[in-house]
Order: C-alpha cells, then structure tokens, then sequence
C-alpha cells in the first residue's frame, strides 16, 4: 500500500513539473530574430487587427506626425508600418532612447567586472581629475546616483531649462572636466533631475574602465549578438560617444532592444545582460516627471509598462504583461509628447485581448494591410502651386520659370515657408531639423 502511494505521489510529482516545465517553454522564444523579424497576423497571436486598423486610420486622417509603428507579440511582428516620407529601413534618429541602450553597455560592464560596484564614488573613476566645486556632497555621488538621475549636480540641461547646460557643454573641448566641474543643487539621491550631461557620464566611464569606446563596448557584446548592424552614434570632441542621444537606429532594431529586455537579458543560448541588471533597471527607484517612475535610465509605468523614451515621440514599450514590444518613431512636437502612450492605451493594449489566437477575419487582415500600405503611399509637398514646386521622392521640381529641379535628403517633411523670407519657395527639415530650401531672387 505504502509502496503504491509513493509511486502515486512520484508520478503525480513528476506530472506536476512535466507540465510546469511544458508551460515555461510555451513562454519563450522559439527564435530569435537576429537576421529579422518572422511576421504574423494579430490574430494568431491573439490581437485584433480591427483595432490596430483603427489606430492607424486615425493617425493619418488627424495627420499625427508619427513615422512608424512597430509591434512585437510573442516574439512575431504583427505590425509594422511606416508613414510617407519616411520608410521601412531607414534609420531615426531615437535621441533619448539612447540613454536605456547606454545603461544597458554599462550593465553589461558591471556584470564582466569592468566596473566594481555602483556604489562607487564618481571621484574615484576619474583621480587624475581636478573637481571645481568640490565638497562632501560631490564627493558623495556613486554611479547609481547617475544611473537613476539623483546625482545632485546643477546641470540645466534637460527640457525643462530649453538645454542650456547641454548648449554649453557641447561648446566645450572636454565634456568629461565640465560635467565633473559643475557645482551641487543638492545632495546626490535626494531627488529625480534629469540629466543628459549625467548620461554623457556614463558613458565616460565605460570607455575609461573597459579601455574601448562605448560603441565598440556596444557593437562586441551587444548590438553583435543581436544581429544589430546598421547603427550610427556621434562622439564628443575627445572621442567618447555622447551617451545620451544623437543615436540612429532602425525601428526593428529598436525593438530588438525592447525584447532583450522582455526576456530578462536573455538571447537565444546567451545571458546578454544579467537578469538581475535587467529588474534592477526597470523597477522605480524615484518618483519622475513622464511616468511616475524612474529606473536606471528607463522609465516606469508600475504594472503597465517600462520604456525607452526619447525627444519628438521615439518609445521602445515593453509590456511584460501582453509579452509584447511597441516601438514608435516620431517627428511630434513637445505639446503631442504623449500621444504615443495614449494610442498604446486606447488601441494597441486593448487589440491584445487574448493570450491565445484569435479567430482569423481576413477582411479585417486585408484592410489593416490596406491602411498600412496608404500610410507609406508617396504624396506630394506642395507651396504655393504645382507649377512653383512640387517636392515628391527625393526629388524638388519647379516648372515655373526659372525651372528647376533639387535633390534632397531621402527623409524629409515639409515645412510651411517664412513670411519674412520672400524669394522662399521650399521648405523642408530632416529628421535632425536640418534646413533644405530653394529660393528664387532676381539678379
């Protein structure tokens, strides 16, 4: 009786684990897009197309100047669609997404031993430095302290003060000693400040522990394993890159950083970033400004998402709940700076109502990939008439005399024309706001 008992407990045991180990593999990847993304219908992966339809009429019909909208489910890409005049693999400039890829570099530092402990002083990366406004409360600062915002240092150089400290800085030869020089608002761990000077920081002392610059850092342990390629990132005068922007990347690429982090640091058979690099990093340590939270150069959303976010609309949401990433490119201006999050909300987080698949609509599949396709459909930029220019594809033309024709840049938006500029007949901007425009003057 006894012996039947155990064997009874040994199977059910046995049952009990088989299955658990059945649902925990269910759960992961069963790839990893290095070469690319596999693509899926919503459905199949339990989202609604008729939602994310929706969303993407809106869009064009309100003239949202969003650029993309990528969407990862179950590690399928449901959705990926780009809006005239930028295009399915160009790069975007993600500024501010850059601050979550460079922590990411420096986790990966800390976890090879590079960097100690972020309980480190800052004043001991850098001994050969000389510090202005040195006192107790600058010697205080440890890397955490960057790492989440709270160092204390009056830099002024986030939105808030229109980037003045960051206009500075960029004037200077030396990044590194102005940041290091700039005297203390308050002690370091006080209080959130958001700084892009910090971030540059960070930067800093991964290229002076690891003794290669951080893009390098980046492309040898984590944009190589990835399969990330395509990349371009800007340097400060002495040679270290800026850590917290000027980063162009694709938006599959983006959201190959938003899975990385989904899956706990994980890809394929390797621990890219360690798992507890990756809780660390995504849980709030202080009360922000966007969303309510603030990590180690992430922002928090409890219980709904964490996000890379970046200046004009660029957002890399992972929502660990949905087991989905939704990245947005976007060229917004800053009183649209949350439409992103509200179409995530309204559309895209209600359009994953099932951890199953969905029955198959295929007139609903058909008209997603209709507004898909209109969205990304060449339209002209018009002046004043057809005939004083029209700008299409790259390529500016003016049958009015005198008649011209002007390559521009591949992405560019139309800009309405100056009034205090007469003899203006073009306008346009790149995705960096550079200027593009024809003028016609008598001579």
């Amino acid at each position: 009786m006894k012996k039947n008992i155990l064997r009874l407990f040994i199977f059910f045991l046995t049952f009990v684990l088989w299955c658990n180990f059945g649902l925990a593999a269910e759960k992961k990847p069963g790839y990893w897009p290095n070469a690319g993304w596999r693509t899926s219908t919503p459905e199949e992966q339990g989202m609604h197309s008729e939602k994310l339809s929706d969303m993407l009429e809106k869009t064009l019909r309100e003239k949202y100047s969003i650029d993309s909208i990528t969407i990862i489910r179950n590690g399928h890409m449901v959705l990926d669609a780009y809006f005239y005049p930028f295009k399915k693999d160009s790069k975007h400039i993600i500024h501010s997404c850059t601050k979550s890829i460079t922590s990411a570099a420096f986790g990966i530092a800390v976890d090879k031993g590079y960097i100690k402990s972020l309980e480190q002083h800052v004043i001991e990366i850098f001994p050969e430095k000389e510090f202005a406004n040195l006192d107790d409360d600058k010697k205080a600062i440890t890397l955490k302290n960057l790492l989440t915002m709270t160092s204390g240092l009056n830099t002024e150089d986030s939105y808030i003060y229109r980037w003045k400290g960051l206009n500075d800085m960029v004037q200077k030869k030396d990044w590194v000693q102005y940041v290091l020089d700039r005297p203390m608002a308050e002690k370091p761990g006080t209080r959130f400040e958001y700084s892009n000077c910090v971030t540059f920081l960070l930067s800093a002392i991964i290229q002076k522990t690891t003794k290669q610059k951080t893009f390098d850092f980046m492309k040898n342990y984590l944009f190589g394993p990835l399969g990330i390629t395509d990349v371009k990132w800007a340097t400060a005068p002495e040679g270290i890159n800026v850590g917290y922007g000027r980063m162009w990347l694709t938006p599959h690429d983006m959201a190959k950083i938003g899975w990385l982090y989904l899956n706990k640091g994980r890809w394929g058979d390797q621990q890219i970033i360690s798992e507890k690099w990756v809780k660390d990093s995504t849980q709030k340590h202080f009360y922000a400004t966007l969303f309510d939270g603030y990590g180690y150069q992430w922002w928090i959303s409890p219980d709904k998402f964490y996000a890379a976010v970046g200046y004009g609309g660029q957002f890399i949401f992972v929502v660990p709940k949905k087991n989905m990433v939704v990245v947005f490119t976007s060229t917004l201006e800053s009183n649209d700076f949350y439409l992103p999050e509200n179409l995530l909300n309204k559309f895209i987080m209600t359009a994953a109502a099932s951890d199953t698949p969905l029955p198959g609509y295929s007139k609903q599949t058909a008209r997603l990939n209709s507004v898909i396709n209109k969205g990304a459909e060449s339209r002209p930029y018009v002046w004043k008439t057809k005939d004083e220019g029209v700008a299409k594809d790259s390529l500016f033309t003016r049958t009015a005399m005198p008649a011209f024709k002007l390559r521009y840049p591949t992405v560019c938006f139309k800009v309405e024309l100056n009034p205090k500029l007469p003899h203006q007949v073009m306008s346009m901007r790149t995705l960096d706001k550079d200027r593009v425009a024809a003028y016609v003057v008598e001579v």
